[in-house]
């Protein structure tokens, strides 16, 4: 008998941590994302976003934190967000991707709507967030790239 997957146990993923004491806004984890997944240095394709507050004087990462029970895998309405079976990272299809936003309606992290993100790709909506840089042997590009040793990635 077919088992249903958004009932059986899910795998747990790796995360990113980010130490923002460390971190000085120079923005390279941002295009060297961008850069991997869509082939452009452009911020508007980043899946990790750094946000400066003035008053702290500091930034903050906003990035996908792989949730333990992943609202948007549970809210997709085609599959589209996938766990992947042998590491546990969440993704999203970006083929089977309706467009619908049930993915970002449900993530718990969105208020400044910068974790679950679309594009248009051929005139649709296509929703896009942090996979950890799935199937790139190095890990994440984000990481490898920061300077200032402020991501690391942590496996659960």
């Amino acid at each position: 008998s077919k088992v249903d997957i958004k009932t059986a146990p899910i795998k747990q993923s790796a995360f990113l941590r980010y130490y923002p004491e460390r971190c000085t806004g120079c923005g390279a984890c941002e295009l060297a994302c961008a850069l991997y997944h869509e082939g452009k240095e452009s911020l508007a394709f980043s899946r990790i976003h750094l946000i400066y507050d003035p008053f702290a004087g500091d930034h903050k990462a906003e990035v996908c934190i792989q949730c333990y029970s992943p609202g948007c895998y549970y809210a997709c309405p085609v599959n589209a967000v996938q766990i992947d079976p042998d590491t546990g990272v969440r993704y999203i299809d970006e083929e089977k991707c309706i467009g619908c936003g049930a993915c970002e309606r449900a993530c718990p992290l969105m208020p400044e709507k910068l974790i679950i993100r679309y594009k248009i790709v051929n005139g649709k909506r296509k929703y896009f967030k942090c996979d950890l840089c799935r199937g790139r042997p190095e890990g994440p590009a984000c990481v490898e790239v920061c300077p200032a040793s402020a991501l690391e990635l942590v496996r659960r």
